[in-house]
């Protein structure tokens, strides 16, 4: 995966964020953690399930404003498995669902 390191994205308190297939990453958080790339990386498998970035930025959207940042079922499958190294390899199609 595509890292880059920047000042502007993702805003401030967050680390890293998964845009179009890159991850975008502030300055101060270099290097960044496996942990958070694998976070960064399941949402990316995440957005192949949605059958592209447009929708998957939708879908993420409409949960984000249905339930907030923690409770969006994108953002708990990937809380909850960024610690787990072989999660990527053993993650079922549309994973996130059972977080609904």
């Amino acid at each position: 995966m595509k890292i880059v390191y920047n000042r502007l994205l993702p805003f401030r308190g967050y680390a890293a964020m998964a845009f179009f297939g890159v991850i975008l990453a502030r300055r101060e958080c270099r290097p960044l953690s496996a942990s958070t790339v694998r976070h960064e990386g399941i949402h990316m498998a995440q957005a192949a399930d949605c059958r592209g970035w447009i929708l998957f930025y939708l879908r993420y959207l409409w949960y984000w404003l249905r339930y907030g940042y923690r409770r969006n079922p994108f953002e708990r499958e990937a809380y909850e498995n960024e610690q787990n190294a072989d999660y990527l390899k053993n993650r079922k199609l549309c994973g996130w669902a059972d977080y609904l």
